[in-house]
């Protein structure tokens, strides 16, 4: 089940609209019971009653995610998608339901691409993340890295929207040999936030090893600039970092730094095989001292 791009509660607020949160109050607490029908009928309820087009599909999509999640009932979101009442979110959502139940063929022949730059801007960048999604299960790379390209483009795509598209991207780019390209969406996904998302992360460490393979190590070295390790929380996400500012900082010719550096990254929780690893590298390079 893919969805990737979710409409949060941040966008509803950030819009003039009212909230009705205590009706929302009461499908939170009715969805933590399992009480899914009552939780879906409630939202089906609010929806119909309001008359403002962004408020409708929030309620509605609300609906979609207890039923593609828990309920796992593609007739059933495939129906709350048609109670959408405005045409363009009804379209975004009828392709959303059908991208996340993998009917890729259906969700293809739902859209027109050129319709969804008519789409509200919030749906435009999501809707081209959902296309490239499809793109990639089916193996057309062109056809994917085309979509990625509009959601990292698209006007009004949330940040997740934009630095993931311009991650996948610049892999995509990278895989061509493109490395022009490649460093450009690397370098965007950077800029879009500081925060340490997973394809920020992830980012970071491939154009580290892009400026590393064309012998711009220096660069590799300075691209880690005002990265504070201490707020990474994530693990997994801490070694990867750590170990490319490692790779970096040898590559540059700075050993002692690059030893530290390793050390710090042993200090972690990581796999047996991954501290291994590492341990035997360490090994080698006290050798060459």
């Amino acid at each position: 089940m893919i969805r990737l791009f979710a409409i949060t509660l941040v966008l509803l607020t950030s819009s003039s609209y009212a909230v009705d949160y205590q009706a929302l109050s009461a499908v939170k607490r009715l969805t933590a019971d399992k009480r899914y029908d009552e939780a879906i009928q409630n939202l089906e309820a609010i929806a119909a009653k309001t008359e403002e087009v962004g408020e409708n599909f929030h309620y509605l999509d609300l609906a979609m995610d207890i039923t593609v999640k828990s309920l796992k009932n593609a007739d059933r979101s495939l129906a709350l998608a048609a109670q959408v009442k405005d045409a363009a979110h009804r379209e975004f959502a009828k392709l959303r339901v059908l991208t996340d139940f993998q009917r890729y063929d259906e969700a293809l022949a739902s859209v027109r691409e050129e319709a969804i730059e008519t789409w509200p801007v919030r749906c435009r960048g999501q809707a081209h993340g959902f296309l490239a999604e499809i793109y990639h299960k089916k193996k057309d790379e062109a056809a994917e890295l085309r979509q990625w390209q509009k959601a990292a483009e698209a006007p009004g795509a949330e940040v997740s929207v934009r630095g993931r598209a311009h991650r996948e991207a610049a892999v995509l780019h990278l895989k061509h040999g493109d490395t022009t390209k490649a460093e450009e969406h690397f370098r965007k996904a950077l800029a879009v936030t500081p925060a340490n998302y997973a394809w920020r992360i992830e980012s970071l460490a491939g154009l580290s090893r892009l400026l590393i393979d064309n012998k711009r190590p220096r660069e590799a070295v300075k691209a880690f600039e005002g990265t504070d390790f201490s707020k990474i929380d994530h693990i997994t996400s801490k070694g990867t970092l750590l170990e490319a500012y490692a790779r970096a900082l040898l590559a540059a010719g700075k050993k002692i730094k690059a030893i530290e550096t390793f050390d710090q990254l042993l200090q972690l929780n990581l796999p047996t095989p991954w501290k291994d690893r590492i341990n035997q590298e360490l090994d080698e390079m006290a050798e060459e001292f």
